[in-house]
């Protein structure tokens, strides 16, 4: 009798050794998880401030480009009076 509650109690102890394992994985997997978690916030946060950064020389580049238009026609519009002006003068 006493040595069957023994062997109930060594086979629950046993048992509950594994249970312990399988939660120290489940605690390791949990952890790489969070891990992972973490690292990608990191990088969205820093592609985040890339995008910034880009859309700002964007910016930047289409005023460019809008200020570059508007001189083009202002010179095509003047070289176009100076062209009508001397031909009718001549």
């Amino acid at each position: 009798q006493r040595s069957k509650e023994i062997g109930k109690i060594a086979q629950s102890i046993i048992e509950l050794n594994q249970i312990f394992k399988e939660l120290a994985v489940l605690v390791i997997d949990q952890g790489t998880v969070l891990d992972r978690i973490d690292y990608n916030m990191e990088h969205a946060v820093d592609q985040t401030r890339e995008a910034n950064v880009q859309l700002t020389q964007a910016e930047r580049a289409q005023r460019s480009s809008r200020v570059m238009k508007c001189i083009l026609i202002l010179a095509m519009f003047i070289f176009l009076n100076i062209v009508i002006i001397a031909y009718r003068s001549a």
